[in-house]
């Protein structure tokens, strides 16, 4: 992977789980996610190729049987259906959690999509009843969220094409 590009992946991740956090301390009582609950990992994401050579490298370095079965796993994915991420254990946790995809890591709070910027989203399990989210502390950092990957886009737009995650694992080299 090009380090440049890994780098300003990297940056940014951090930055989403640094900011997702204080939500998650904020509205706590109101998030229903834990260990198990994977409800939102049962849906066809495509991500990046510079987040597949991400996933790749927590990939390489998980124990071999893990690999195996992600990888075996990923080769029977179908796409567009409600078919588990390769990447979730049979209990329910990202088996590559410290790798996982920019998505991946917002899941729990409302989610603001510059492509749908009226509406904010959230997991039907979550802030249910909740009708005073504060735009600062969601929409805000999300909108600096894309910008900054826009702007990773612009700059390698080679590793930006996307795929399913599934087939991300299943690749070889780098972005």
């Amino acid at each position: 992977m090009n380090e440049t590009a890994r780098a300003r992946l990297r940056r940014l991740l951090q930055v989403i789980d640094d900011e997702v956090e204080p939500v998650v301390d904020r509205y706590r009582a109101h998030i229903q996610c834990a260990k198990g609950c994977s409800d939102c990992c049962h849906q066809t994401f495509r991500v990046s190729m510079l987040e597949g050579a991400y996933l790749r490298e927590g990939l390489d370095a998980a124990p071999a049987e893990v690999r195996a079965d992600i990888q075996a796993r990923a080769r029977a994915y179908v796409p567009d259906t409600r078919t588990p991420c390769p990447v979730l254990s049979d209990e329910g946790a990202c088996r590559l959690y410290d790798h996982r995809p920019r998505i991946c890591r917002k899941y729990g709070i409302p989610l603001w999509n510059p492509d749908r910027p009226e509406r904010v989203d959230t997991c039907p399990k979550n802030f249910v009843g909740v009708h005073d989210i504060d735009a600062e502390l969601i929409v805000d950092p999300q909108a600096r969220w894309a910008e900054a990957w826009i702007g990773i886009r612009e700059q390698h737009a080679d590793a930006c094409a996307n795929d399913t995650i599934a087939a991300q694992v299943l690749k070889s080299g780098d972005a």
